[in-house]
């Protein structure tokens, strides 16, 4: 409130007062009171009346100005853009944060009441020193516990459940109850009437030409794919986690390797420098020897690198956080046979490859849609029965006054206009189309079979011969070691003998990964169920799936 509004308000309230000293005055003194004294209490009465009103105007335009203002800057702050600062940006990060650890951890908790799990395949928990232990059985089975994908074909599965339960509902009988009241009155009608009545009807369909079967069925069929759906969802969920597992340690292993030829180039260049002290060796060999420990040693950075960022990704796979360090069981690729055939191979696949049943269910339930659009050409049958009660007076259930009826319903079309025709047409084209690509779906599975096995055919090779090269390789190396410190060698056959043992063992090992998750390739593009493990040399195509 201004100074001038509050000046008056003082004033208002002083004449105010004053008229009612007076007017009380004038009560106990009427006979005393001059008319000139009346009258200036009445004007006096009539200035606090406007002074008050003036007020009361002012407050009013007060608030309608402070309306608008508050208007106008909610209207500017709409527009104008959020500038976020680094403390707003840094405390919106630590609120996600936030949110994310207690969700985790109302997460575990609700896990930890239906069953005993280790504390360490839990999302955002791991043990205090920021450690897990990983084998590949455990690899997996965390990438399947925290996939989304997989949670979220779950999710389908049941809406699939769901939609077979909506269409079996309209076979059965559709219960129905109805209230009716209504207040009559006009000149024709010689006092206002009400009426109430009541209806309770059962209607069930008898035959729908097919059209509610045929939808049960592809329900169904959805049910199924929804089924296939997941076990795809996990197959490639496993083989992720499989290639994850020996990504890192296949990069575990050739950082041992570049690692082992710094020290190596290391003691190399110790020797060369003593013999170039005392005179027995060019400066050229130690130039050289140090220019290729320089590189020896950034390559074995770039490996470190590679380790870092593959343990990141199996983190990102296996939900845990990306700074956790990871303990692999193993320590070198594996290198297991295996007994089975091409032939083998794909007549599994065939069988029991998702996409292959997907593509057949197509098929099945483009042909149920067929059957569907042509029911518009078949008759309807239903019964129905009805109860129903009126009254005057309310709840209008009188039994004096009941009727019933019980009957039964033909609807047929006799035409539509062709609309029945053309659905039928499109659904038989439509079926056209699931059948080649049935077909397409299953001739891609067949190659991606062969190509697989193919990858693993010839991996399994390198794998023998990479492993003669590495032998030659690491003898090769001492031999001229040896030579080299006998001063019958030149230190330009230690380095390439260095780097052909380095190449042959990165040829070793890239062999054994490709080999490994070959296999894996294989399982995933044979539809090998995820409970099954990596294909044994005693099994065959048949005793993957019981």
């Amino acid at each position: 409130m201004n100074n001038k509004l509050y000046k008056k308000l003082v004033i208002a309230m002083m004449i105010t007062t004053i008229s009612a000293v007076a007017a009380a005055s004038a009560a106990d003194t009427t006979a005393s009171v001059r008319p000139v004294d009346l009258a200036q209490a009445e004007s006096i009465q009539a200035r606090a009346k406007a002074e008050q009103q003036e007020i009361k105007a002012e407050k009013a335009q007060q608030r309608k100005a402070a309306r608008a203002e508050a208007k106008a800057k909610k209207a500017a702050d709409a527009v104008r853009p959020v500038d976020i600062t680094p403390e707003l940006r840094e405390e919106l990060a630590q609120k996600i944060a936030d949110d994310a650890a207690k969700s985790a951890e109302k997460a575990a908790d609700k896990r930890a009441k239906n069953q005993e799990i280790d504390p360490v395949i839990v999302i955002g928990r791991v043990p205090t020193n920021g450690t897990v232990d990983l084998n590949l059985p455990k690899t997996v089975q965390m990438a399947l516990d925290y996939n989304r994908d997989i949670k979220m074909s779950q999710y389908q599965l049941k809406s699939a459940e769901a939609a077979i339960n909506e269409a079996k509902s309209k076979k059965m009988p559709q219960v129905g109850y109805t209230f009716s009241t209504s207040r009559t009155a006009g000149p024709a009608i010689p006092s206002t009437q009400n009426k109430f009545g009541n209806g309770l009807s059962v209607e069930l369909p008898v035959y729908t030409g097919g059209l509610v079967e045929g939808q049960i069925d592809n329900a169904k069929i959805g049910k199924t794919d929804a089924q296939e759906t997941i076990l795809k969802t996990e197959q490639a969920t496993k083989y992720s986690a499989i290639e994850g597992y020996y990504q890192l340690l296949a990069n575990k292993e050739l950082q041992g390797v570049y690692h082992e030829a710094v020290d190596n180039l290391q003691g190399h260049l110790d020797n060369v420098q003593a013999q170039y002290n005392v005179g027995t060796k060019a400066k050229v060999d130690v130039l050289s020897s140090d220019v290729s420990l320089a590189n020896a040693k950034t390559t074995a950075l770039t490996a470190d690198n590679a380790v870092a960022i593959s343990e990141s990704n199996l983190n990102n796979i296996l939900g845990l956080p990306l700074e956790t360090k990871l303990n692999l069981a193993d320590h070198q690729l594996p290198f297991d046979t295996y007994n089975i055939s091409l032939q083998e191979a794909m007549d599994y696949a065939m069988k029991y490859r998702p996409e292959v049943l997907q593509a057949a269910l197509a098929v099945q339930k483009a042909e149920n849609n067929i059957d569907i659009a042509d029911a518009g050409n078949k008759p309807t049958v239903s019964v129905k029965g009805s109860n129903d009660w009126g009254d005057t007076t309310f709840p209008g259930i009188d039994a004096n006054k009941r009727q019933w009826s019980v009957g039964a319903n033909l609807t047929y079309k006799f035409y539509d206009g062709g609309t029945t025709k053309a659905k039928v047409a499109q659904a038989k084209q439509d079926l056209l189309v699931a059948r080649e690509t049935e077909q397409k779906t299953r001739e891609s599975v067949q190659l991606q079979v062969k190509q697989a096995y193919l990858n693993i055919r010839s991996a399994a090779q390198k794998v023998e011969e990479t492993q003669t090269v590495v032998d030659q390789a690491r003898e090769n190396y001492r031999i001229q070691n040896i030579r080299y410190q006998a001063g019958v060698g030149i230190n330009l056959d230690v380095l390439d003998a260095q780097l052909s043992l380095n190449q042959a063992q990165v040829n070793h090992i890239q062999a054994l990964y490709d080999y490994n998750v070959g296999i894996a390739k294989l399982e995933q593009v044979m539809g090998v169920d995820v409970e099954s493990g990596v294909i044994h040399p005693s099994l065959t195509a048949t005793t993957y799936r019981g």
